[in-house]
């Protein structure tokens, strides 16, 4: 029985958490060294090329799709897209918090402020119900 259940290996699926691709999910082609990998996005699906990336920049991620170490582009693709791993990854609480994260990033200062204007009027309506049901149950 292993102790750990992921492995840096040819086909697991990381995340980039730093650097330009920061919050994208990409393959593990190849393993160079002990601390560096050569990763494809593929970039026709998110735009990630392939490229060495460290693995003190990645998160390994529970999914894995079967390709063999320095798989082509296409086969790459192929797989990705068999597997539908986009879809896989965008149902991941993560991917819901890390797209949460940057939609709040964007958002303007008037965006903001009716956030907080709808969150205070539904705290009024629920304070009020809460009270109400309070009041008969006595």
């Amino acid at each position: 029985m292993s102790f750990f259940g992921r492995f840096v290996e040819a086909g697991r699926i990381v995340l980039i958490t730093f650097g330009k691709y920061a919050d994208k999910i990409a393959v593990i082609v190849d393993i160079l060294d002990q601390n560096r990998v050569l990763i494809d996005g593929p970039s026709t699906v998110n735009g990630i090329p392939r490229h060495v990336i460290s693995l003190k920049w990645v998160s390994l991620t529970n999914f894995k799709i079967d390709i063999k170490r320095g798989a082509k582009l296409d086969e790459v693709e192929k797989k990705f897209q068999e597997e539908k791993i986009q879809e896989q990854w965008s149902k991941t609480s993560l991917a819901k918090k890390l797209k949460l994260k940057d939609m709040r990033a964007k958002m303007t200062d008037f965006d903001r402020f009716k956030l907080g204007f709808a969150k205070s009027k539904r705290k009024a309506i629920l304070g009020a119900e809460i009270k109400r049901l309070m009041k008969e149950k006595k």
